[in-house]
């Protein structure tokens, strides 16, 4: 059967990344020293191809493009410099910027200036809609007296909630889309029937998977095995993961106890103790990695976009501002307006965090999972 070639597709993927799989000529070493390929995902081979041929259609619902933890045996074994593996990191830039409905993901991506733009705006809005309160309860009152006298408090409060709907509905189209792709699969079969047990299977081995990166064979003999147990890879990587989750778990008891709960506590202490604990852990692990990129300690951290560092650059901000404020509260319950001002970049960055989930590298915390899941289905053995 007659195959269109599409070379703007290919054109277009290496906006997202340095490499050149046009020298490709299918030896297959990608393919054989990839722990994690087998029959049912021969990448980065099958990815190169399709790729390639400009099969965009194909690349969007392959999973395999979500499996790939970059560790970079294949481009470390690529006899013509292809970097297959920078090659995989793209397309899930690639992927993430394809399902986002507005056309931003794509802009940060291509051009540093339109990210730091962006990021710039967006931050400004969150902020105003912090301030954005009765002059009564107002916690920087010369500066919220300022900013209304140029913009109306209606204005920046309903301008702010437009930010967050539309940030909610980004999100969730680009999951809806993603879904779709995935369960589909490449050949639009998607996983067959399933039943409860098998879904319940696939879900638990899913979370495994995300907890323990078991997947993930850096240790097993890369290189990677040379480092300290904090530069690793999969280490960094949980550390981050768990750090950041934690902190959103003791945001949510603060405000459950504190906030919603008439109980009347100054501080809820389970609260407190998580978020310092999962504060620390996070900031091992943006430390660890940023250390990877900045000494290029692997080949999967020679070259570094601007989204990879954008990421580290907010959560290294989020865990510093974070605990210089545990530490005020701590030490001197009573507020200033150092604290304010603080408080208030640390609120609006870790809104603003959330909010670009669906425009940024952290967009595969959703579709990493969800293509273990559909992937864990289509190839584990069915219940009886």
């Amino acid at each position: 059967m007659a195959v269109a070639v599409r070379p703007e597709v290919l054109d277009d993927i290496r906006r997202y990344g340095a490499f050149d799989i046009s020298a490709c000529f299918h030896c297959g070493n990608c393919t054989a020293v990839c722990p994690l390929s087998d029959q049912a995902g021969s990448f980065p081979r099958k990815l190169i191809r399709l790729g390639q041929i400009g099969d965009r259609r194909r690349l969007a619902a392959s999973p395999e493009v979500w499996l790939c933890y970059y560790c970079g045996e294949c481009s470390e074994t690529c006899p013509r410099q292809a970097e297959p593996g920078e090659y995989m990191a793209a397309l899930r830039r690639y992927a993430i910027a394809s399902a986002e409905p507005t056309g931003l993901a794509g802009l940060m991506y291509k051009s540093t200036g339109a990210a730091v733009l962006a990021t710039l705006l967006v931050g400004i809005v969150l902020g105003m809609f912090l301030l954005a309160r009765p002059q009564e309860t107002a916690n920087l009152p010369h500066v919220q007296a300022w900013m209304f006298d140029l913009v109306p408090y209606e204005t920046i409060h309903n301008l702010g909630i437009a930010v967050f709907a539309l940030a909610a509905l980004t999100i969730g189209m680009g999951f809806g889309t993603t879904l779709r792709r995935i369960w589909a699969g490449p050949d639009g079969k998607g996983p067959g029937k399933a039943s409860a047990k098998d879904v319940w299977r696939a879900l638990k081995w899913t979370l495994r998977e995300i907890a323990t990166m078991s997947r993930h064979r850096e240790e097993a003999g890369s290189s990677g095995a040379k480092l300290p147990a904090w530069l690793r890879a999969s280490v960094t990587h949980r550390l981050i993961l768990f750090g950041f989750l934690g902190l959103l778990a003791a945001t949510t008891l603060d405000f459950v106890f504190l906030t919603l709960l008439p109980l009347g506590l100054v501080t809820f202490w389970p609260a407190r103790i998580l978020g310092v604990a999962a504060g620390a852990a996070m900031m091992v692990g943006v430390v660890g990695a940023s250390w990877r990129r900045l000494r290029k300690l692997e080949r999967n951290v020679a070259r570094s976009a601007f989204a990879d560092w954008w990421v580290l650059f907010f959560l290294f901000v989020l865990g510093v501002t974070g605990f210089w404020l545990t530490g005020v509260v701590t030490v001197r319950p009573e507020k200033s307006v150092a604290y304010d001002l603080v408080l208030l970049v640390h609120a609006a960055m870790a809104m603003e965090l959330v909010l670009l989930l669906a425009f940024t590298k952290m967009a595969h915390m959703l579709y990493r999972p969800l293509a273990l899941l559909v992937h864990r289905l289509k190839t584990q053995p069915p219940t009886a």
